[in-house]
């Protein structure tokens, strides 16, 4: 189906059966899509229709270039609540483990199966969401994220950032939100899905989302990179991951030669933070304090052992 839909701009909507109408349709409401569509009452054409009643919920990847549009791949669902992830119902993502099939919609519209569609290459994945504060979690891992795709080789390697805010974040809000990063199609996809989607992936990978308030989530930030099999190979269990230590340890995963030191880095930047109560920046300065205290105690010594060498020869 993918193949067919790359031409089409799919969005992911949720809506509510007020009737089941002839010709495999129903009259439902919506409450749009973010810059895309109004909320309202629309007719939508669904396959086995008349298995959904009125006031069944009802998530789907809107097309609209058919007559009445078509809600494709629809199934019933509740409007999407963000919230702590439900991880006795699943089976969790973690190291080996593989991606799982569910589709998403690129900022274009268009639909792609995430285990299969970055298959031989080696992709970063990262959660975000668009109406994150200047300077919070979100635009810093972007900002890392752009860091990033200046110097991956899109051939061998793709950045992936996924959307927890399904209700707002439509692919034309990703779209904005990728033009003020530079995002480039071709090394960084910005995704989102259905609600009953994003909620599946928040909960095999363990992603928290709190709304503390309207339109503001309380989340965790992972940095999972698989391999080119397919195969979760890295997890950075906090926000404290930089982006050189990331390139190499996916450069290292793809086969690649990598920097020891930023390996070095980022596994020490990730327990420092860890005890520095998940404070990235907290973790940055006490590394780069400690690495300048080290310097300084290996010239002291050298210098130490200079003046003795020195002494002894007079």
């Amino acid at each position: 189906m993918y193949a067919l839909l790359l031409a089409v701009s799919l969005l992911p909507i949720h809506a509510t059966v007020l009737a089941v109408a002839p010709q495999h349709t129903v009259i439902a409401s919506t409450r749009g899509a973010t810059l895309q569509l109004q909320p309202g009452t629309y007719r939508f054409r669904i396959p086995r229709a008349t298995a959904f009643r009125p006031g069944v919920g009802v998530d789907g990847l809107l097309d609209r270039t058919t007559k009445p549009w078509t809600l494709r791949d629809a199934v019933p669902a509740r409007s999407f609540v963000a919230g702590l992830p439900a991880r006795g119902k699943v089976v969790t993502v973690d190291l080996g483990s593989y991606l799982p099939n569910v589709t998403l919609v690129d900022a274009a519209g268009h639909p792609f199966d995430l285990a299969t569609a970055f298959r031989g290459k080696t992709l970063l994945i990262s959660f975000i969401y668009t109406r994150c504060p200047p300077g919070d979690l979100c635009p810093l891992t972007s900002a890392k994220f752009a860091r990033m795709q200046e110097q991956i080789d899109p051939k061998h390697m793709h950045l992936l950032e996924i959307s927890i805010d399904p209700k707002y974040d439509s692919p034309a809000v990703l779209r904005n939100y990728g033009v003020r990063f530079g995002a480039i199609p071709s090394r960084w996809t910005l995704a989102t899905g259905t609600g009953s989607t994003v909620q599946a992936l928040l909960d095999r990978f363990v992603i928290s989302s709190i709304e503390d308030t309207t339109g503001h989530y309380v989340h965790n930030d992972e940095l999972f990179i698989v391999g080119p099999n397919g195969r979760v190979a890295f997890i950075a269990r906090s926000a404290a991951w930089v982006a050189g230590g990331a390139l190499a340890e996916a450069r290292s995963i793809d086969g690649e030669t990598s920097n020891p030191f930023e390996l070095f880095k980022l596994s020490l930047v990730a327990s420092i933070v860890a005890a520095c109560g998940g404070s990235e920046y907290a973790g940055i300065v006490i590394l780069d304090i400690t690495l300048i205290s080290l310097m300084a105690l290996a010239v002291t010594w050298i210098l130490w052992r200079l003046a003795r060498r020195l002494m002894r020869e007079r």
